[in-house]
């Protein structure tokens, strides 16, 4: 089973995840007490690494910023990025999300080993950081 992190852009799709499905963590989650909320992303990416939990966030800043997207590979972080889902509702979100959740999950067996960073879209899922 793949244990998820959903970072705290994205608190109430974390939360309402963790209700729908066993294995979703987020800051100031009870089972992650060493990612509070207002963690550091650079902290919590040591973490995630850690404890092997797979991301998901719409944090373009780590897609795009040279510095953040640099820490993902050096701490060979696992995640999906939930592009164009920035005006999305929550809702819209969690639809998405079902819609490629088996797709992800096939994604996760087939690349064990990080880092990698998909995006998931109305379109798919599409890989923007290759995995080794």
């Amino acid at each position: 089973m793949t244990d998820w992190f959903v970072d705290e852009n994205d608190l109430l799709l974390g939360r309402r995840l963790a209700e729908q499905r066993p294995g979703v963590l987020f800051p100031g989650h009870a089972d992650l007490p060493e990612v509070p909320r207002g963690t550091l992303d650079d902290d919590w990416l040591q973490v995630v690494e850690s404890r092997g939990l797979v991301v998901i966030t719409r944090d373009k800043r780590i897609r795009y910023r040279p510095v953040e997207r640099q820490r993902w590979i050096e701490h060979r972080v696992r995640g999906f990025v939930l592009t164009g889902a920035g005006n999305m509702r929550l809702a819209e979100q969690l639809e998405l999300l079902e819609a490629y959740w088996d797709a992800m999950q096939r994604f996760i067996a087939a690349h064990v080993d990080g880092p990698w960073m998909c995006s998931v879209t109305r379109g798919g899922v599409r890989t923007l950081i290759a995995p080794p």
